[in-house]
Order: structure tokens, then C-alpha cells, then sequence
């Protein structure tokens, strides 16, 4: 009888343990326990929120058989955004910017140039709102990215990123990058893999930063991760191999080649706006039937998914308009709001539908850098973080011949 009650009581302690550990800050361990079974389960959005009603009624009618909606398990593909939408951007800036932060500024195992050091600098004071940000830096940040992690093979490029992660989201107290997903949008993903969506990922961020991310936290896998690209090419000719690299790399025969180890290139392809369209479209081979973003850079994605779709179709928005939980806009998620009205488009509100974002011991700091608005919309346009037009351009490198960092 001992031995029995003995074993009841210890189920139940690992039982409370595991629910305590998960409303405290979460590990990347306990987050991959964040699940939804196909029948909806969710525990993270509140019940009567209208987009998960929405939600649940189209994954029930396009999986339920005899259905004049039902959808084929090969063409149940859904595509998220990454920042924003399953991901904190505000603490205080995009993941990928902190990334390149990081590496320029404080990596002690990596030496920059002067000039993308000075880059690394401008940015950073940007971030900070003490100086500007132009569309002209926010192009030349994927040059930078791709430069500065040239020449490290893909388990290089984890392990560095693996380290990363561990870092703490500034603004958010005891949050690091490696668990700052929303906590309602794994339940999300979750819930379609259950139902048997195919869900990808396709993300303005470099693929192989986010792939170390995903990693066993996600239930999908690294080849369902699309974002901006680099060239990976054999470790000799990493510097000649840029925008022509399929050209010069038919120049060279097995003999030439042989025996080098493959390693990040230069820049190749901006995955935002309608190039998501474009990547989406070639990697995947099929239309997707549903899609969640957050901003104006994911509307193509949504109007390319909800037009002509020969199946039922949905586009799904998140509106940052949390500012007691999350570092929210409400300038922007208000503008978010008003194009799901005029297009049909699902709002999500991070404020009213969620019960948690990142769990209920995480909280904005004091300190933390409020309102972000980071989006320069028209080419050329120089900006704020905080949305106002700026005047004159902020000083920082350029690129000639896709190869080349010269100061401005």
C-alpha cells in the first residue's frame, strides 16, 4: 500500500514540477512540451477570441473527408513569418541586427575592419533612436551579415548561433533569444502539424540563423526554414564566388574542388516583401492555403495566398498592440487592423486573444526602448525607430560589386 501511495505522490510531484517550471521562465526544453492534439486544445488564447474560432473552423473544414472544403495532406501547407509573428522583434530590434551586433561589437573570437565596425556602431545607435536609420543601412545589413560570417561551415554557423541564443532579450526581464517565441503561436503550429499541415517558415533573417532556433523547440524541420540566403561555396574561392557564383562555379571541374569544406559566402537573396512571394513560390512548388505575418512586409505573402487559391484560403495578421506584456506599437497594429479590414485578412490580437506571450513571469523592463516602428515603406526613405521621417541620411559603408566594404 506504501509503495503504491509512494508512486502517486512522486507522479504528482513531477506533474506540479513541470507545470511550476513552465509558468517560470521557460527552458528551450520545456517550451518543445508546449503541444495542441488535432481536436484544439489550446491553452494559451483565451476562449472566446474570434481568430481562433476562425482559425479552428477552417482547419476543421479543410480536414474533415466528404467536406466540399476539404484540402489533400500533400497541399495543407501553411507559411509563418518569423519576427513578430512566432518570435520577439522588439528587444529592442530585429533578431538578425542583434545577431550582427553581437558579432561586430562584442565577439572576442572575431575582428572586424574599421569599416564594419563604424557599421556596427551606426547601427547600434540607431537601434537606440540616437541616430538614424535609413532604407539605404537596412539594405546594406544583409551584406554585413553575410561578410562577417563568411567562411564558417553550416555546424559552424550553429554552434555560434547556439551561443547567441543564450543571450538575453534586452527589455524583457529573463527572456533570452533562444525562448522568446510566443508561447499561443507554438500551440498554433503545433495544432496544424497535428492536423497534418506542412508548415514553413519564411523569414527575412538568414535561414541558417534560424534553423539553430527551431531546432527541437518547433515541431518542423530545418528544410522548412526560408529566408535570406548566402552562396555556400568550397572554402577556397568563398571570396570570388558573389551574385555570378553558378557561372564560376561551372568553370571549375571535381579535380579543382576536391576535398574543400563547404562554408558561407557572400550575400545572395533578400527573403521580405515580395521576394518572399518569390522564394516561396520556387522552393515550395505548391500554393499554400494559410499564412500568418505580423506587418506590411508580409501582405504580398497573404494577397499571393488568398487571391485565385484553388482551395480555401486564409491570411492571418498579428497586431503588436500588446504594451503591458510586450514591448507593443499601437500605431502599427492599428494600421495592421485597418488592412485586414479592407482585405479580408484575419486580425490576431496579441492584447485580447492570448492569455500569456512568453509566459506570466516575463514583463517589459523599465528601461526597455518603446515604441519600435522600424518599417522604411517607401525606397529611399530615411526613418526613426520611432516612425518619424528623418531628414538626412545616417553615415555608413557601401557595397560596390556585391564584394567590396568601402567607408561612405
Amino acid at each position: 500500500m506504501n509503495k503504491i501511495f509512494n508512486k502517486w505522490v512522486l507522479a504528482a510531484a513531477l506533474i506540479c514540477s513541470c507545470f511550476t517550471s513552465l509558468s517560470a521562465q521557460p527552458t528551450r526544453e520545456q517550451l518543445a512540451q508546449i503541444r495542441v492534439d488535432k481536436e484544439g486544445n489550446f491553452k494559451y488564447w483565451k476562449n472566446d477570441a474570434v481568430s481562433l474560432t476562425q482559425l479552428k473552423s477552417f482547419v476543421t473544414a479543410v480536414t474533415t473527408e466528404g467536406s466540399d472544403q476539404y484540402v489533400p495532406v500533400r497541399d495543407r501547407l501553411a507559411v509563418f513569418d518569423m519576427d513578430g509573428t512566432l518570435l520577439c522583434e522588439t528587444a529592442p530590434f530585429y533578431m538578425n541586427w542583434l545577431v550582427m551586433l553581437h558579432r561586430l561589437l562584442d565577439d572576442t573570437g572575431y575582428a572586424p575592419t574599421e569599416e564594419l565596425r563604424h557599421f556596427g556602431e551606426a547601427a547600434k545607435a540607431g537601434m537606440y533612436n540616437t541616430q538614424l536609420i535609413d532604407r539605404e543601412m537596412d539594405d546594406k545589413a544583409q551584406y554585413v551579415q553575410a561578410e562577417i560570417f563568411k567562411g564558417l561551415t553550416m555546424g559552424e554557423m550553429d554552434d555560434w548561433m547556439m551561443s547567441f541564443l543564450k543571450k538575453p532579450c534586452e527589455g524583457l526581464d529573463g527572456l533570452t533569444w533562444g525562448t522568446a517565441l510566443y508561447w499561443p503561436m507554438i500551440e498554433v503550429v503545433s495544432y496544424l502539424v497535428a492536423n497534418d499541415f506542412q508548415v514553413y517558415i519564411c523569414s527575412g533573417t538568414a535561414q541558417d540563423m534560424l534553423r539553430p532556433l527551431i531546432d527541437d523547440v518547433l515541431p518542423i524541420g530545418r528544410h522548412q526554414v526560408m529566408g535570406s540566403e548566402v552562396h555556400y561555396v568550397p572554402e577556397g574561392k568563398a571570396e570570388e564566388m558573389g551574385w555570378e557564383t553558378p557561372v564560376i562555379m561551372e568553370t571549375y571541374g571535381f579535380d579543382d574542388l576536391k576535398g574543400q569544406r563547404v562554408v558561407r559566402g557572400l550575400f545572395k537573396q533578400k527573403c521580405t516583401k515580395w521576394s518572399k512571394v518569390d522564394i516561396m513560390t520556387r522552393q515550395l512548388g505548391r500554393k499554400p492555403i494559410l499564412t500568418f505575418g505580423n506587418s506590411s512586409g508580409d501582405y504580398p505573402i497573404f494577397e499571393f495566398v488568398t487571391t485565385d487559391n484553388s482551395y480555401p484560403s486564409m491570411a492571418f495578421c498579428l497586431l503588436c498592440d500588446d504594451v503591458e506584456r510586450e514591448l507593443g506599437n499601437v500605431g502599427k497594429a492599428e494600421k495592421c487592423r485597418t488592412a485586414c479590414e479592407v482585405n479580408g485578412w484575419v486580425p490576431v490580437s496579441m492584447r485580447d486573444d492570448w492569455t500569456t506571450i512568453y509566459g506570466p513571469d516575463v514583463k517589459p523592463t523599465a528601461t526597455a526602448i518603446r515604441p519600435l516602428s522600424r518599417n522604411a515603406e517607401s525606397s529611399g526613405q530615411a526613418y526613426t525607430l520611432s516612425g518619424t521621417p528623418a531628414v538626412e541620411q545616417t553615415r555608413g559603408i557601401v557595397i560596390t560589386n556585391q564584394q567590396k566594404i568601402i567607408r561612405k
